[in-house]
């Protein structure tokens, strides 16, 4: 029984490891908002102080999930493109990366 808790165990472990919102980020996001600019639309960056002035609902998790899911203007949903789980994670991502990597951004 205690190889079958440990298989279950590594399979969890990897599954937890599959998400990797950089790697979604670099891949999916990075043509547009590199290093958390944005290529397309001045101003409208990934920083803290951007989000607070153009992201519909100001900054906080539910309105960058919201962006992620449905997109605006020239950013696509995404929902439908990433799983659940790699929505979730991208909001908890961008939300922490706009008050350090991000935050000077402009």
């Amino acid at each position: 029984m205690a190889g079958v808790t440990g298989a279950s165990a590594l399979i969890g472990a990897r599954m937890a490891q599959a998400v990797n919102p950089t790697s979604i980020f670099e891949t999916n996001c990075g043509a547009c908002h590199q290093g958390g600019g944005n290529n397309i639309i001045e101003g409208h960056t990934l920083s803290k102080t951007a989000m607070e002035q153009y992201l519909d609902g100001g900054w906080n998790k539910e309105a960058i999930e919201y962006q992620i899911r449905n997109g605006k203007g020239p950013m696509p949903a995404w929902e439908g493109v990433l799983s659940e789980e790699e929505i979730k994670a991208m909001t908890d991502w961008v939300y922490e990366q706009s008050q350090t990597t991000f935050k000077d951004v402009n």
